[in-house]
């Protein structure tokens, strides 16, 4: 037998399947934080999900979340959704816009863009354990 000999057809297809079925499950797991519990299609044009950063874990300590959200939402529909979706009471709500920041690639320069975060503040008693996870 030499070297170099040809693979069975039939284990190429099978390979080829396997990995489909592998990427697609990667494809799923590989998504930002995403928000669970009772909310719908709508739900979605104000929360985008949860900001992981050092200084959101930090205030999470503090009964404080951070939130990625919409840029046309305002405090008020942050607040009765954060209510709706986790069942909890919200004391306060923070929003502020962060910058684009430039971002250069060699000779070539660019921009991160900017996003809209809100802060949300619980009454005492309330905590939403997915975010601590």
């Amino acid at each position: 037998m030499s070297a170099f000999f040809k693979k069975d057809k039939t284990k190429k297809k099978e390979d080829k399947e396997a990995k489909k079925e592998t990427q697609k499950t990667e494809e799923v797991s590989d998504t930002t934080p995403e928000i669970k519990g009772n909310w719908s299609a709508s739900d979605q044009q104000v929360l985008k999900g949860f900001y992981v950063s050092e200084k959101a874990s930090i205030l999470s300590a503090m009964n404080q979340y951070v939130f990625k959200v919409f840029d046309n939402a305002n405090k008020a529909e942050v607040k009765k959704q954060v209510e709706k979706i986790f069942e909890v009471k919200v004391k306060d709500v923070k929003v502020s816009n962060m910058p684009k920041k430039r971002r250069d690639l060699g000779k070539h320069p660019g921009f991160k863009p900017g996003f809209k975060k809100a802060i949300v503040v619980l009454e005492k008693g309330y905590t939403i354990e997915q975010a601590k996870a």
